[in-house]
């Protein structure tokens, strides 16, 4: 049987959001996710509820979803992950997208903080390239973290959000931009970059002032505040880790998280 569109997701520990996730992507023809090494029964639950598991130590973010690209089975596929789902106005819309002579369509994401949707900060309507057509796209090798698709054709806005429930707790925000930060920052330091005090002290200050001020996060009242914060600490584990790996080499074994 041709399949039309595959849903990619990945996954790692996601059991108490991976069935959220499927649920939300039965307009899809296939729902293949592909699992890091969960221990916490994501890869039983998924298959439960009717997806194709693949199981992949997870290196890094570039290559799962590039392993996971090419696994798909079907002719376009819309990437997502374990702690997103796709809006209704999604669903009702892909069929006919498919149909377009764009090669990806780039989707708004409405993200979430403690019920707060953040419309100001630069998160709204921060789009990205999400369903593409399978044959005519790859994910930058280079680019671990915040990965990157290249496309060969052209890449169309499609108003079709993708809900995105990243933050459940500032446990878990926290957690996850150490997590960036230090993938971040083994990424820079493996092609040659370097960082001293400027970078350290500057780069996450200014990353506040852009998003709290000059993208007006402050509109979004404390979880606005919040997560400016946040996206601030990231660029400062990024950098204070690319110091710490370009002046003590040794470091290198304490990764963070």
């Amino acid at each position: 049987m041709s399949v039309r569109l595959s849903a990619t997701v990945l996954a790692q520990d996601e059991a108490e959001r991976i069935g959220g996730c499927i649920e939300s992507l039965r307009f899809c023809d296939e729902v293949l996710v592909v699992d890091g090494g969960s221990r916490d029964g994501t890869r039983e639950l998924a298959a439960r509820l009717g997806a194709r598991v693949v199981e992949r130590p997870f290196d890094d973010f570039a290559r799962q979803h590039e392993f996971a690209r090419a696994e798909a089975r079907g002719e376009w596929v819309l990437s997502i992950d374990a702690d997103e789902r796709a809006s209704p106005e999604l669903a009702a819309r892909a069929p006919s997208a498919l149909a377009g002579g764009a090669a990806a369509y780039a989707l708004p994401f409405k993200n979430h903080f403690r019920g707060v949707w953040l419309r100001h900060g630069g998160l709204w309507p921060d789009r990205h390239v999400r369903l593409f057509r399978r044959s005519s796209c790859r994910y930058d090798p280079g680019r671990p973290v915040h990965e990157k698709l290249l496309v060969t054709g052209v890449t169309a806005p499609l108003d079709a959000a993708i809900l995105h429930y990243t933050w459940g707790s500032l446990a878990q925000c926290v957690a996850k931009m150490e997590r960036y930060g230090e993938q971040s920052a083994r990424a820079l330091h493996a092609q040659g970059r370097r960082a001293g005090a400027w970078d350290v002290a500057a780069r996450p200050l200014w990353r506040f002032v852009r998003a709290y001020l000059l993208r007006a996060g402050f509109l979004d009242g404390a979880a606005g505040a919040a997560m400016a914060w946040a996206r601030a600490y990231e660029a400062w584990v990024r950098y204070a880790r690319l110091w710490e790996l370009s002046r003590f080499p040794e470091s290198a074994r304490d990764a963070l998280r």
